[in-house]
């Protein structure tokens, strides 16, 4: 295979010819990401089998998502992996995961954050590279994701990129069921991604996520925002007063969401949009100081 940045650039251009006619959105973001992921994995693409290539291209121009394929991802600062059978983290949620994070070193020492619905524990991950003295529970109520979290951990831990005094587990349970009892009412920041899309839209989405990502991380309920609004009900008593939820919400349903959160007895209610101006996050607090 060629090693020439003349020939790979010929290169990584096939590959996108190759994922366009299959109909791939991003054809030539993919086919740099493809190269340069196994650039970096055989040190010299001369090295590389033609046959490994071709493999990943052809996975990734049947729209299994480029995360899948490669394995991994970027979410914020850390390197975050990922398997089949566990919701891939969208960029958007970066957002969700700052809004968090600022949150968190908005209390001072030593936040108590949970995340429910933590899947690959990415935002838990930022919270804990990034916020020093935070005591992070995720949890997840699929095996595959609790597994995949805590794979993740590790990865951290062991990466020396935990901030100082931060601490996270991982646990298996449908939204706060496994968090323990003794956080209840101590929890400075809530913060999840879950799922919010209504049954309506079963059928409509790309194959890189119909295909793909798990329904129960998709479809939040009839409505959509069922799992939305019970967070916000169980922020009302697992929060710290003045403590903050943070939950990513369907960008069509901002408005809808703001309403859940003050009948929820929320105050501060706020909405706050992504990088696209889409409404992305609605944040709260619980009342008192």
């Amino acid at each position: 295979m060629a090693t020439s940045e003349a020939d790979r650039y010929e290169l990584i251009d096939d590959v996108a010819d190759r994922l366009e006619r299959a109909g791939v959105p991003t054809p030539l973001v993919d086919a740099r990401l493809l190269v340069d992921h196994l650039t970096e994995r055989f040190g010299d693409l001369s090295r590389c089998e033609t046959n490994v290539l071709d493999a990943m291209v052809e996975r990734r121009a049947a729209r299994v998502p480029l995360q899948l394929v490669i394995g991994r991802t970027w979410f914020r600062a850390v390197e975050v992996l990922c398997r089949a059978g566990v919701f891939v983290p969208r960029p958007e949620t970066e957002i969700v995961a700052g809004v968090a994070v600022d949150a968190a070193r908005a209390t001072g020492v030593g936040p108590v954050v949970v995340e429910p619905c933590t899947g690959t524990g990415a935002i838990a991950l930022a919270v804990l590279t990034e916020v020093p003295g935070a005591r992070i529970v995720a949890s997840d109520r699929s095996p595959d994701a609790v597994a995949l979290a805590s794979a993740n951990l590790e990865r951290v831990l062991a990466s020396g990129s935990v901030a100082a005094g931060a601490s996270m587990t991982v646990r298996q349970g449908a939204l706060l069921d496994a968090v323990p009892d003794e956080l209840l009412g101590r929890v400075d920041v809530l913060v999840a991604n879950p799922p919010y899309l209504p049954v309506s839209d079963v059928g409509t989405w790309e194959p890189e996520v119909g295909d793909h990502d798990p329904f129960d991380a998709l479809v939040g309920g009839t409505d959509g925002l069922e799992i939305v609004e019970q967070l916000l009900d169980l922020a009302t008593t697992w929060l710290v007063p003045g403590g903050t939820a943070v939950i990513e919400i369907d960008d069509r349903r901002g408005s809808v969401a703001a309403d859940m959160a003050t009948r929820a007895g929320l105050v501060d209610v706020r909405v706050e949009v992504d990088l696209t101006q889409r409404d992305r996050v609605v944040v709260a607090r619980r009342c008192g100081s």
